[in-house]
């Protein structure tokens, strides 16, 4: 699985989430930092990765155009870089899970005591 880091969150994420996960990339260090949600939409589509995000735009903008590509929708209060580094690998299994389903297009990964809703 490829996950595509949107500019919401930091760079250091990318060596650790690299040891789980097949390849992980964050948008400002491949040159994208200023680009567009819809660029951002069309790499990630056009390169077969899954974006991570706090924006609800690609969540949306799946729910409109069927979507071509999957979503992780991250959602907490505490958005250090630890926090997400916490929430991507102890989440894993439910994010590989997501992965593999067709049917699903966006995973929403809480800080919460609320379970995890993969739509």
């Amino acid at each position: 699985m490829k996950l595509l880091l949107d500019q919401n969150f930091s760079y250091k994420l990318v060596k650790p989430l690299s040891k789980i996960y097949e390849e992980v990339v964050q948008i400002s260090r491949i040159g994208m930092g200023q680009t567009s949600d819809s660029m951002i939409w069309q790499y990630a589509l056009t390169n077969d990765y899954t974006i991570v995000s706090r924006d609800a735009y690609f969540a949306e903008k799946n729910a409109l155009t069927g979507y071509p590509i999957k979503v992780i929708w991250v959602k907490c209060q505490n958005n250090a870089t630890e926090n997400i580094l916490n929430l991507l690998t102890d989440h894993y299994e439910s994010i590989m899970q997501f992965h593999d389903d067709a049917t699903k297009f966006c995973l929403e990964l809480i800080d919460t005591l609320e379970d995890d809703l993969a739509l």
